[in-house]
C-alpha cells in the first residue's frame, strides 16, 4: 500500500444484510429480526490516487460493497468515510460508471461527454471536451451518435464524460464486462493509460482476475458470502503490464488459488466446465485417487496439441484428462494458422466453430522487400478451389479449442501444474505429479503425452532438448488500429516484409476489422538491447521497408510491447515407453511460415493414431509409437532445411516459390504439408534451383540476391 499518500475512503468494520425475500408473512410477524447476511467485517483504506480492483466470486456482494461506499445503499453497521467525513448519499464529486453503458442516445459524443459542464462557459466547456475526446481516442466522432459507434467506444464516452467532471473518485462497476474479449482487452489498455495521466482515485470492481492485475495497484479479494475480505494483494509492476511476465502470472495465479478457482475437491474429477466444488491448495490427496489408474491418458498442456489430441481421443472412447496450468482465455503470439490447419480443423470437425466465431478469412500470402515496391503474392486458390486459412486472435482459438474438447469427452484440470513425469524401475512412465498451491498429488496412467509446449516438460526432465541448426531469432510485437492493409483483395492475407538485416522479416496479421498484429523478427546481432527504447527499436526497423512504414504510418498501438525469442530446438527423443511429445514440446522452428499451430495440429492427429493402436493391442511401449516418431522426424527435417534456405535465399525466395514451374510443391510445403513423402523432395528442388542461381552470375535474380547481400553488409 502507497504511505506517502493520504486516505481517501475509509470502511470501518461494515457489515450489510438483507431482509429474507423467501419468508411468509407469518415468519416475518414471527421472526422479525431473520435476515440474509452479505458482508461482514469488512475494513478497507484506499489512499489518494490510489487504483483498487474488488474480485470476489460471483454473487459474494461485491457490488454491495460498492454501493455502500459510493450512498446509493445503507449499511446494517459501520461506516464508510470519505475524507474524513462520513458518506450518507452519493456525490456529484464521485462519478459511478456502470457495467450498462448510459449515454445518452439522443446526444452527439461531444455533448454526452460534455453533460456535465452545462454550468461552464460555452469556451471552456468546448475546450474540456475536446481534450478528452482527443485522450480517449475519440476524435473524428465528435458529431456521432451512440448508434453509430461501437460498444467500446460508448464505453469511452462515458469514461470521458466522467473524467470531464473532474471528480476526486470514479466508481466502476464491472464496466468492460458486456464487451466481446478483445474490445476489453482495448479497452483496458486505455484506462491504464488514461489514469496515469489523470491519477484519479478508482475503485473498480470485476470478476476478472486477469483484468483486476492488469489494472490495480492492489487487489481486493473477497470471500464467499456472506463476504469478508480474504486477502488484499499488492501488485507492484511497472505500467504497462507485461501479460506474459513472470511477475505478473505469479500474482494472477496467487489471486486464483485465493479464490480457489480451476481445482477440484478430493473425491471428485477436476475439470472447469463439470460443475464440481473447488479444491484448497492445502489438498495432498489425489482428487481421483479411488480409481487405480486416475486415467488411460494424461495430457500435460491444454494448447492446441493437447485439446486436439484429447478431442481426438475422446471420440475413440479413450478416458484421458488434460492438466492445464493456464487459466483461459490466455495471450498468446502465433495468429496466423498455414493453410494445412484448416484440413485438420475440418477432421475435428470444427470449422463451424470458426466460421461462429467470425475469425479472419486467410486466402493467401503477401510478401514485400525493401528493395522493391511490388508485392508478390500466392493465392489459396492454387491448392485448393476457395481454399482459405485463418487468422485468428489466439487467445480465443485456444479457448475454443479446449472447450470444444470438453464437449467431446476430456476432462480438465485447470490451474494445476505438472512438477514432473513419474518413472517406474524399468523406465516406465505411471503417471504425474501435480502441483496446485503448496500441494503436491500424483496422478497416475499408462500413457503421458507431453502438450506443454515450448515448457517441454519431459524434454527439459530427461535432458532431450537440442538446439537446431537454425540460429536464434527474437521478436517485437503488439496489437494496432489504423493500419493501411494494402489492397482490398490481399488485405487479410498475412503480408511478410522482408527487412534489410540478415534474417530480418515483419509479420502483419489482420486479427478483426479494427485490430492488426505486427511483429518484427530479427538475428541477436540487430535485436533490441538491454536498456533501449523498445518503441524506438520498433519504429526504426520499421522504416526500413518502405511498404511497411507506409501501412504504419497512422497506425495506434493498443497495448504494451512484448518480446520473445523464438529459440529453434528439437528433442533428442520424442517417445519412450509409456509417453511420446507432441507439439512443440516435440520440436519448435523459426515462425517465418506460421507452422506452429500446424505442427501441434498435425502431431495431435498422429499422436491420437498412435496411442489408440497401442491401448488395443495393450502395448504401450517405446517401439508402439515408432511410426509416430519417424514421421514427426521428417516434418522437422523438412522445416529445418527449408527454413534454412529461406533465410539463406530470402530476398528471392517469394519470387522463386511463384515463378517456378514447381511452385505448387513448394507452396504446399510453406503451408505446413510438410508430413507427405514428397515434402523432402520439393526442399530438394528448391535447393537445386537456389544452387542454380548462385553459379549463374547472369541470372537476374542472382543479381537481386547480390545486391540484397551487399545492402545487408551495409546495415
Amino acid at each position: 500500500m502507497r504511505s506517502d499518500k493520504a486516505t481517501k475512503i475509509s470502511v470501518r468494520d461494515l457489515w450489510m444484510e438483507f431482509p429474507n425475500a423467501h419468508r411468509s408473512t407469518r415468519q416475518s410477524k414471527e421472526k422479525p429480526d431473520l435476515s440474509v447476511p452479505v458482508l461482514q467485517n469488512i475494513d478497507l483504506t484506499v489512499r489518494e490516487g490510489e487504483f483498487v480492483c474488488i474480485v470476489g466470486p460471483s454473487g459474494c456482494g461485491k457490488s454491495t460493497l460498492l454501493n455502500i461506499i459510493v450512498g446509493f445503499t445503507k449499511a446494517t453497521r459501520g461506516a464508510v468515510l470519505i475524507d474524513g467525513a462520513p458518506v450518507s448519499k452519493p456525490d456529484k464529486r464521485r462519478i459511478f460508471i456502470f457495467q450498462e453503458n448510459g449515454v445518452f442516445p439522443w446526444m452527439t459524443v461531444e455533448d454526452n461527454i460534455g453533460f456535465g459542464l452545462l454550468d461552464k462557459r460555452p469556451e471552456e466547456r468546448q475546450r474540456i471536451v475536446a481534450h478528452y475526446i482527443e485522450m480517449v481516442g475519440l476524435s473524428g466522432f465528435e458529431k456521432s451518435y451512440p448508434r453509430e459507434i461501437s460498444g467500446g467506444m460508448k464505453q469511452r464516452v462515458e469514461i470521458a464524460r466522467a473524467l470531464s467532471a473532474n471528480p476526486d473518485i470514479l466508481y466502476m462497476d464491472e464496466p468492460f464486462g458486456a464487451l466481446d474479449f478483445i474490445t476489453r482487452l482495448r479497452m483496458r489498455a486505455e484506462l491504464s493509460e488514461i489514469w496515469q495521466r489523470e491519477k484519479k482515485t478508482v475503485l473498480f470492481v470485476t470478476h476478472d482476475v486477469e483484468e483486476s492485475v492488469q489494472l490495480a495497484d492492489r487487489v481486493v479479494i473477497m470471500s464467499r458470502r456472506p463476504a469478508s475480505i480474504a486477502s488484499i494483494i499488492d501488485v507492484n509492476l511497472p505500467r504497462p503490464r507485461d501479460l506474459d511476465s513472470s511477475e505478473y502470472l505469479s500474482i494472477r495465479d496467487e489471486i486464483f488459488n485465493i479464490m480457489g478457482l480451476g481445482q477440484a475437491d478430493p473425491g471428485s474429477v477436476p475439470g472447469a466446465d463439470n460443475g464440481q466444488p473447488a479444491m484448497t491448495s492445502r489438498s495432498v490427496k489425489s482428487p481421483l485417487s479411488s480409481r487405480k489408474l486416475d486415467a488411460d491418458v494424461i495430457i500435460i498442456g491444454g494448447g492446441p496439441a493437447g485439446s486436439a489430441l484429447g478431442t481426438f481421443l475422446g471420440r475413440a472412447g479413450i478416458d484421458h484428462l488434460i492438466i492445464d496450468k493456464a487459466h483461459h482465455p490466455r495471450a498468446h503470439v502465433g495468429e496466423s494458422l498455414s493453410f494445412s490447419t484448416t484440413r485438420i480443423l475440418k477432421e475435428l470437425d470444427f470449422l463451424s466453430t470458426m466460421e461462429r466465431e467470425h475469425f479472419v478469412e486467410k486466402r493467401g500470402v503477401a510478401w514485400t522487400t525493401w528493395f522493391d515496391r511490388e508485392q508478390i503474392t500466392v493465392e489459396f486458390d492454387e491448392l485448393e478451389k476457395n481454399g482459405c486459412a485463418y487468422q485468428v486472435d489466439r487467445a480465443r482459438f485456444d479457448e475454443l479449442l479446449l472447450h470444444f474438447a470438453r464437449e467431446h469427452g476430456s476432462r480438465v484440470f485447470s490451474g494445476a501444474q505438472v512438477d514432473r513425469v513419474n518413472f517406474n524401475r524399468a523406465n516406465e512412465t505411471n503417471g504425474v505429479t501435480v502441483k496446485v498451491g503448496e500441494g503436491r498429488f500424483v496422478l497416475k496412467a499408462r500413457v503421458i503425452v507431453d502438450a506443454s509446449g515450448r515448457q517441454a516438460v519431459l524434454g527439459h526432465q530427461l535432458r532431450l532438448l537440442k538446439p537446431a541448426h537454425l540460429l536464434p531469432q527474437f521478436a517485437v510485437h503488439s496489437w494496432f488500429t489504423n493500419v493501411d492493409r494494402g489492397p482490398a483483395s490481399t488485405a487479410n492475407y498475412t503480408h511478410i516484409h522482408l527487412l534489410p538485416v540478415r534474417r530480418g522479416w515483419a509479420w502483419q496479421i489482420p486479427i478483426n476489422e479494427e485490430i492488426t498484429s505486427v511483429g518484427i523478427v530479427s538475428s541477436r546481432e540487430h535485436h533490441v538491447k538491454s536498456g533501449e527504447n523498445v518503441e524506438q527499436f520498433f519504429n526504426w526497423t520499421v522504416g526500413m521497408n518502405p511498404t511497411l512504414a507506409e501501412h504504419m504510418s497512422d497506425a495506434k498501438r493498443l497495448r504494451e510491447f512484448r518480446m520473445d525469442g523464438n529459440y529453434s530446438y528439437h528433442m533428442e527423443r520424442l517417445i519412450g515407453d509409456g509417453w511420446i511429445t507432441v507439439g512443440d514440446a516435440a520440436f519448435f522452428i523459426d515462425p517465418i511460415f506460421s507452422s506452429g499451430v500446424s505442427d501441434a495440429l498435425h502431431s495431435a492427429k498422429f499422436a491420437a493414431e498412435a496411442i489408440i493402436a497401442a491401448l488395443a493391442a495393450d502395448e504401450v511401449n517405446e517401439s508402439s509409437f515408432y511410426d509416430y516418431e519417424q514421421k514427426m522426424r521428417q516434418g522437422n527435417e523438412v522445416w529445418e532445411d527449408f527454413v534454412g534456405l529461406y533465410y539463406e535465399m530470402s530476398p528471392i525466395f517469394s519470387r522463386v516459390l511463384t515463378e517456378s514451374e514447381h511452385r505448387l510443391q513448394m507452396l504446399r510445403v510453406c503451408e505446413g504439408d510438410v508430413y507427405n513423402e514428397a515434402a523432402p523432395e520439393a526442399v530438394g528442388v528448391l535447393k537445386n534451383i537456389f544452387e542454380s542461381i548462385q553459379a549463374d552470375e547472369q541470372h537476374p535474380l542472382h543479381k537481386v540476391h547480390k545486391q540484397a547481400e551487399a545492402s545487408w553488409a551495409e546495415k
